[in-house]
């Protein structure tokens, strides 16, 4: 399964951590300046805790690509998990792009965690492949 993850703060890497201590390839994306590196710092950091709780087969920090451009971070991703800042407008622009360039039946999940799902599928072309999807971190 593929995943990829838009946005990689302290929620995306810690969603990224997930995936990968699983066994899966993640492509992340974020156009923040030094997001790359503060995502592998957070990573790293991580990365002990999914060791004590037990890796699957085949997980690897290797298996971790990064892209800024977010068309090619979803064009071929099984589940995206979306991670911006809780700003209506901000996560909702970002859907919208996100569901342009997805496939159809990528599953698409949004780390909010107080607007209304039924607010954030609002525009989107498969509204119904969107959920909400939020840890319970931090």
């Amino acid at each position: 399964m593929k995943f990829a993850v838009v946005g990689t703060g302290v929620i995306g890497s810690g969603w990224i951590t997930r995936m990968l201590a699983h066994g899966h390839e993640v492509i992340a994306t974020d156009p923040g300046e030094g997001a790359q590196e503060a995502m592998m710092a957070q990573i790293q950091q991580n990365w002990p805790y999914a060791e004590e709780m037990g890796l699957a087969e085949g997980a690897s920090l290797d298996n971790l690509t990064f892209t800024p451009h977010l068309d090619e971070a979803v064009k071929d991703a099984d589940l995206i998990q979306e991670n911006v800042p809780e700003v209506e407008e901000i996560k909702a622009s970002v859907l919208k792009e996100i569901d342009t360039y997805a496939r159809p039946d990528a599953i698409i999940g949004s780390s909010t965690s107080g607007i209304m799902p039924t607010e954030l599928q609002e525009g989107l072309k498969h509204p119904e492949r969107l959920v909400v999807a939020h840890p319970f971190h931090p």
